[in-house]
Parts: C-alpha cells; structure tokens; sequence
C-alpha cells in the first residue's frame, strides 16, 4: 500500500509543476518558483520511491527542509514585493487626482 502512495505523490508533484509552469507564463515569477519547487518535490520523492533511497533520513533530510524554505522565503520575497508594487502602484495613481 506504502509503495502505491509513494509512486502517487512522484506523479501528484509531477503534475503540479507542469501546471504550475503553465500557471507562470500567465502570472509570472510566483508560478515559475512554484514550478521549480515542484520539480524538486518530483525528483525527491522520485529518488525514493522508484530507486529506493533514504530521501528523508539523516543529513538527505535536512537537505529537504533548509530547500523547502529556500522555496518558502523564494515565494514570500515574491508575494511582498507584487503587493508592494501593486499598492504603491494604486497609491500613485489615486494620490495625484
């Protein structure tokens, strides 16, 4: 059963990051980091489910987690910076009138 959910997480991840890279050429920066970070979710459990290495143990797990939040101050930077841009954009445009 464990081996039936593993291999379905390597395709759920493969599939997010196709549509995430579709996602990005529509809106930008925030889907292409979530692409790439997708990416790596598929090769990671990738490497673990089909060629049976211990992705998740030991110093291979800290790799995961100090990458996931490379990923999550990646896309944080990001949204600050369009809510940033977007709200000074709105405060120029109304400040003026």
């Amino acid at each position: 059963m464990t081996a039936i959910i593993e291999s379905t997480y390597v395709f759920m991840w493969g599939a997010l990051s196709v549509l995430m890279y579709f996602v990005g050429k529509k809106h930008g920066a925030l889907g292409y980091i979530f692409s790439v970070m997708f990416t790596f979710l598929t090769v990671w459990y990738g490497l673990r489910s089909f060629a049976g290495l211990p992705m998740f143990e030991g110093v291979l797990g800290i790799i995961f987690r100090c990458a996931l939040a490379v990923f999550l101050v990646a896309l944080s930077a990001v949204c600050i910076a369009k809510k940033l841009r977007s709200a000074s954009g709105s405060h120029e445009n109304s400040g003026g009138e």
